[in-house]
């Protein structure tokens, strides 16, 4: 069985700074892999183990995100048999649809597989539309909120999909696209060996052939209005000191 788990690399949101005119700097930010793609590389390892198969990695973005070294041996280190990278400056891929086109170019570059994986959103913008679009675009089944995948037989997985009130279960043809939710696994930390491996495992930079234009441009993105944030101590843990905690929460509207 064929795996490819996509995988997008964004900016640590923990070192991004708000600037007074509140535009986000994320330049000096380090990079990291999408935490909810973490769980489609963890499912793809454990996939591939099961059927015997292979896992290969995929990701799209700018040259300054993916020819980062760094990054490519994390990605390696997480199961993949290699790393296929679609390396494009001129496009910013801030939009699902797009994304999604390039995916699917990048499909039919490598031309064989059998599961695609995503994770339930990127880290950075969580549309949650991504494998949808690409499973669509490639005329393929595909299944979102997966929180659990089985070998049914050799050409079709059993899918266990949560839903608001129900659970279903799926049997789904190969190939297909699946996204995984966030609850399907607890993403492991590579071992050091893992980590030394990565460094020896192919990594393809493919050209594709697809219209990637954007479907939408973002005008402005700006972060909320930063207000500081009020401290009001109440010492004691008498009678009096809840008296007073709940005059102040009465204060404010609470």
């Amino acid at each position: 069985m064929k795996i490819i788990a996509c995988c997008k690399i964004v900016p640590n949101e923990e070192e991004i700074t708000v600037l007074p005119d509140r535009t986000l700097a994320m330049a000096e930010a380090s990079l990291k892999i999408s935490q909810y793609d973490l769980n489609a590389l963890e499912s793809g390892k454990t996939l591939a183990a099961e059927s015997g198969g292979s896992m290969a990695a995929l990701s799209i973005g700018p040259s300054n995100f993916l020819e980062n070294s760094k990054i490519r041996k994390d990605i390696l280190s997480r199961g993949a048999d290699e790393l296929n990278l679609v390396i494009d400056d001129t496009h910013e891929f801030s939009d699902s649809l797009q994304t999604a086109k390039a995916i699917a170019g990048a499909l039919k570059a490598i031309g064989s597989y059998d599961v695609i994986l995503c994770g339930a959103g990127s880290s950075d913008l969580y549309l949650q539309e991504v494998g949808i679009q690409a499973g669509t675009i490639l005329d393929i089944p595909v299944v979102n909120n997966v929180t659990g995948i089985k070998i049914a037989s050799e050409h079709t997985l059993e899918v266990e999909r949560a839903l608001e009130e129900e659970v279903e279960i799926l049997e789904v043809p190969l190939p297909a696209v699946l996204s995984v939710s966030s609850e399907i696994n607890v993403p492991g930390v590579p071992s050091m060996r893992e980590i030394m491996k990565a460094g020896k495992k192919p990594v393809n930079v493919l050209s594709i052939d697809a219209e990637i234009t954007a479907s939408a441009n973002t005008v402005e993105q700006l972060a909320p209005e930063q207000q500081e944030r009020r401290q009001e101590i109440i010492e004691g843990d008498n009678e009096e000191a809840v008296d007073a905690l709940v005059s102040f929460l009465r204060k404010e509207g609470f």
